[in-house]
């Protein structure tokens, strides 16, 4: 911000002093040469007492000076020697000088400026009136055309009594003295007008409208508060585009947390709050990902070594079954199949682990959906004789993606909806535009709205009163949601037409690097 107002600062002095420069030149230049031209007529004492006389009734001062004065530097001199004047404002812009030309090569007249006002005009017209003077009657209008072709402003002769001015400037001028007027109004730019009375004669002389300076006019403060809005959008831009950029590797990093990716420890950010919020995220990440490392290695541990007893505990039961005793023929059989029930278990937990890991590279290719269906109906149809499965008529069409996954995902919805339907389930699909979508309806008790979004949660059953025979491991959707994050699809739950539920497995269609 301090560089702003700097650069502001910066602009609005040199915009100041252009325009006051530009302000003198154009309304003051006539002046500046009837000076040139005055003192070049007199010589000696006279040229001193003609500049004295002006001094007193203006605020100007005059000091004759010698072209080899140290106060010349080189650019002035080669300026004074190619123009009438040079004007040349002060640091401050309260005023300045003007360097003239005299007759004389040798010398030259430097004028003090107070202002750019008041005593500019008054001299002006003091100037024009002794040019006047100088000429006969019948010349001085030739010699008013030549001075109006000096000036900016129009110069005009009329009587008093067509004046309309205030009581007090028409008692000025009647005293034989020059008058200046601050015409203000507040739908223009103020202005100042002199009039001057021209010798024993009933002519007044009439200078301007004459500019008043205006420092803040409405187009420059217009100006201002555009580039200060541009220079404020251009820093802001400045200071916000690095930090953007630093919470966009931040924002990486956390992206590829939830993606369960593999991170290595980036470059450090900095000490700032951005550079300690980098670094509590890649420490964050490190010690996720060890932990995700020690669960997969564990459940990987456990699930090997369960094997073993599960294995052990076989052998035994087909030893207890040879004794051919029927109570123990029939504890045997249920042992074995609680040991089924167990290594399927495993087998679950393995798929599910694995499947946690990082995203595979996927084998996107077309699947023929009759096909498709008449691979997944010869797998599943002695899971439950009781329900009916209703698949997709016979098509030609095609879908794009990974067969083996999709194939997974599929039948793990299916074999949900067989553990709940009452007699029918119903299989159908959608690949209109660029979303596939294939679903799965059973006419079961269906899924609570407010259980929709917790039932792809791993090992998570709705009803604790069910048996694993009936509600499963609660590992099988949790696969499908992986599965379906992989496809950048998704996976969710809706109301079936025939009373149960009907789980929508979607993702957009994309075509393999082959295609």
């Amino acid at each position: 911000m301090i560089a702003i107002m700097l650069v502001i600062a910066v602009c609005s002095y040199y915009v100041s002093k252009h325009r006051i420069s530009t302000h003198v030149q154009e309304n003051y230049g006539g002046t500046f040469r009837l000076i040139s031209e005055g003192a070049a007529r007199h010589q000696g004492e006279k040229q001193r007492l003609w500049l004295s006389a002006i001094e007193k009734i203006s605020d100007l001062t005059f000091e004759q000076r010698h072209i080899s004065s140290k106060a010349l530097t080189t650019k002035r001199y080669q300026q004074l020697q190619r123009d009438t004047y040079v004007f040349n404002i002060n640091p401050l812009l309260s005023g300045g000088q003007v360097l003239i030309k005299l007759a004389d090569k040798e010398q030259y007249l430097e004028v003090k400026l107070a202002d750019f006002g008041s005593s500019l005009v008054r001299t002006s017209a003091f100037l024009i009136l002794n040019e006047l003077g100088r000429h006969k009657n019948e010349q001085r209008l030739q010699a008013l055309d030549n001075i109006r072709s000096m000036f900016n402003y129009p110069i005009q002769l009329k009587t008093l009594k067509k004046l309309h001015l205030p009581t007090t400037n028409i008692r000025t001028i009647e005293k034989r003295d020059i008058s200046v007027v601050l015409k203000n109004s507040t739908t223009s730019v103020p202005a100042l007008q002199a009039y001057a009375p021209l010798g024993n004669s009933p002519y007044v002389l009439v200078l301007g409208d004459i500019p008043f300076f205006e420092w803040f006019p409405a187009s420059l403060i217009l100006l201002g508060v555009l580039a200060i809005l541009v220079l404020m959008a251009i820093s802001s831009y400045l200071l916000v585009s690095p930090l953007e950029k630093r919470l966009a590797s931040i924002d990486k990093q956390i992206e590829l947390i939830g993606h369960d990716k593999d991170l290595s420890m980036p470059a450090p950010l900095g000490s700032d709050a951005i550079g300690k919020l980098s670094n509590t995220v890649n420490t964050m990440a490190q010690r996720i990902h060890k932990l995700i490392d020690a669960q997969t290695e564990m459940i990987g541990a456990i699930s090997h070594e369960l094997r073993s007893p599960v294995t052990r505990i076989r052998f035994r039961t087909a030893a207890i079954e040879d004794y051919q005793n029927p109570l123990l023929s029939k504890q045997a059989s249920g042992i074995e199949k609680d040991l089924d029930e167990l290594e399927s278990l495993i087998d679950e937990v393995l798929t599910f682990s694995k499947l946690k890991q990082d995203l595979p590279a996927l084998d996107l290719e077309p699947i023929s959906v009759g096909e498709f269906f008449s691979q997944l109906n010869h797998k599943l149809k002695i899971n439950n004789p009781a329900v009916t499965i209703t698949y997709p008529a016979n098509s030609c069409e095609t879908f794009f993606a990974d067969r083996r996954y999709l194939h997974r995902a599929i039948e793990n919805l299916i074999i949900n909806a067989l553990k709940y339907a009452t007699d029918k389930v119903e299989i159908g699909y959608d690949f209109c535009d660029q979303q596939q979508k294939i679903w799965v309806a059973d006419n079961g008790p269906g899924i609570p709205e407010k259980d929709r979004n917790s039932v792809f949660e791993p090992f998570k059953r709705l009803d604790a009163s069910r048996d694993r025979q009936s509600g499963g491991y609660g590992l099988g959707l949790a696969i499908v949601k992986q599965i379906a994050h992989w496809h950048t699809g998704e996976i969710s739950v809706a109301n079936s037409s025939s009373g149960g539920a009907k789980l929508l497995f979607s993702w957009p269609r994309k075509l393999s690097a082959n295609e």
